[in-house]
């Protein structure tokens, strides 16, 4: 059973590997609608880490707390830059609507990861 504060870092980490694979779905509508292009690959790597957070934190508390810590800063990096460069280079993944979720990912993962640092 989860203990102290760690539940948290743990319901952040599988709800973030649900809504990464739950891109699938929205890949697959840009790939019909545009085919190949940058937004794919920024699509396939958020699949991609939804499907790591599955097989290797999904019931592993040893992963939740650095997965906080992790998302928290590639994600926080990820806004500050959409924010500094709006739409840098045509990419969605640096639009306001992205700017915006990566922004949330980020600070709530590294928020959550330094609100149970102790813990473990």
């Amino acid at each position: 059973m989860t203990h102290g504060r760690l539940w948290l870092a743990k319901w952040y980490t599988r709800t973030i590997a649900v809504a990464f694979i739950l891109v699938t779905i929205s890949l697959v509508a840009d790939y019909l609608q545009f085919g190949f292009r940058g937004e794919t690959i920024h699509k396939l790597l958020h699949i991609g880490i939804g499907i790591a957070l599955t097989i290797f934190a999904w019931n592993n508390e040893r992963w939740w707390k650095p997965c906080c810590f992790a998302d928290g800063v590639v994600f926080t990096t990820l806004a500050l830059i959409g924010w500094t460069y709006p739409n840098l280079g045509g990419l969605d993944t640096f639009n306001l609507q992205d700017t915006v979720l990566h922004g949330i990912v980020g600070i709530s993962g590294f928020g959550i990861g330094l609100y149970v640092r102790n813990e473990i």
